[in-house]
């Protein structure tokens, strides 16, 4: 199975009868607002442009909600060795 069908069947299973799949919903809190904010504020009076401080905030953030990417990955390379490892033992046979 290449990367497109792998996709493919994703998305054919991300909707059941025309719903859209459940994923996990973000929304800009007021309490993340006002951290976001406050960071600003901080950096711009250091002459710096998106500081540490938002960077630590904004890769939590992201973390909350988008899959992680090299495991999914480690996934599909993990399973096209096994079909690989299929293929070869079905050529012997």
């Amino acid at each position: 199975m290449d990367i497109k069908g792998i996709a493919k069947s994703h998305q054919a299973n991300s909707t059941v009868a025309g719903k859209k799949s459940s994923k996990k919903e973000w929304k800009l809190s007021d309490s993340l607002r006002e951290k976001i904010t406050e960071y600003a504020k901080e950096d711009a009076a250091q002459n710096v442009y998106m500081g540490n401080k938002f960077l630590a905030l904004r890769k939590s953030e992201v973390a909350k909600v988008a899959p992680d990417r090299s495991a999914l990955m480690g996934k599909v390379n993990q399973e096209m060795a096994d079909m690989e490892k299929i293929r070869e033992a079905d050529e012997r046979a």
